[in-house]
């Protein structure tokens, strides 16, 4: 049996099961989270929400705000599979899927929907089989154990896919392939595309206006993450991509997150919504390396 082992380690508790619900609980529970444990809904037929956008940071930081994502499919009912759209974090000069197998957290086992990812593959010609770069990736693995905790790690499948491209035209392609998959499934399927926003401070190599003050610097990226934000709500995929390019932004999830809107505005999307958004110096005070999370839906 082939098991895609956790790798995201420091990310979140990759070990204790009994650790890994209390830390998730918490996410729900804390200042900038919901305030409240998530419950299922009962009528995933009339849902509304076909797809999310997450952040992919350590618990201890975006945790809370992606709580709100996943908040709020947990009142969609229980899905059959989730597509996750993640960024290669790694060089991937491609756009990766995984089509067999299990992926593990300390919650369990959650397997690969094995007949939806090699339609998906059929559907799309930038999408391949390839398992190397969601080994040591991050930005995927660190949304399943919500998802485990919300609907139980065996009641759900996912397909994995990995986005090293960052055009328009890719994410277009990916898109529509995810979407026209998904269609003649005819299954209950969730799309969750990771991303963080604005990447700000020396660790990162990028401060356009220097380091303080602080507060000069909050402002700024806050104001930039709005843009980004707006084009997001306005569901313009092309918008967004060109708007990270052309003025060299640091969101690493710009093409998981254009995909996402495409497969949902061909599956009925009509609108975007942000749910939570905060920056790492709001939830924790941290001044030298700032990242930007937002938890938004994209709904009917």
């Amino acid at each position: 049996m082939k098991v895609r082992k956790p790798a995201a380690y420091g990310f979140y508790e990759t070990v204790d099961k009994n650790s890994l619900l209390k830390q998730l609980e918490a996410c729900f529970l804390g200042d900038f989270g919901p305030g409240k444990l998530p419950s299922i809904g009962e009528k995933i037929a009339e849902r509304g929400i076909l797809s999310i956008v997450s952040p992919h940071a350590g618990y201890y930081y975006s945790g809370q705000i992606a709580a709100h994502g996943f908040y709020a499919l947990a009142s969609e009912g229980r899905p059959d599979t989730v597509v996750i759209i993640g960024p290669s974090h790694y060089g991937w000069p491609g756009v990766a899927l995984m089509s067999s197998g299990f992926w593990e957290s300390p919650l369990g086992l959650t397997e690969i929907d094995t007949e939806l990812a090699r339609t998906i593959e059929k559907k799309s010609v930038v999408i391949s089989e390839e398992d190397r770069p969601h080994r040591p990736e991050h930005s995927l693995e660190v949304e399943l154990p919500f998802l485990q905790y919300i609907f139980g790690a065996e009641s759900f499948k996912i397909v994995p896919i990995a986005m090293g491209l960052m055009d328009y035209n890719t994410s277009k392609e990916a898109g529509e392939g995810v979407a026209s998959a998904i269609k003649e499934s005819e299954k209950e399927v969730f799309i969750v595309s990771s991303t963080d926003l604005t990447h700000y401070g020396a660790m990162y190599g990028y401060y356009p206006i220097g380091t303080s003050p602080i507060e000069k610097v909050i402002g700024w990226v806050h104001e930039t993450d709005g843009k980004i934000i707006k084009t997001i709500e306005s569901l313009d995929a092309k918008g967004l991509i060109d708007l990270v390019i052309n003025e060299g932004l640091t969101m690493c999830g710009c093409a998981p997150v254009a995909a996402g809107i495409i497969a949902a505005k061909a599956l009925g999307a009509t609108k975007g919504r942000t749910l939570k958004y905060a920056t790492s110096y709001d939830v924790r005070g941290s001044k030298d390396a700032i990242v930007g999370y937002l938890s938004a839906s994209i709904e009917k």
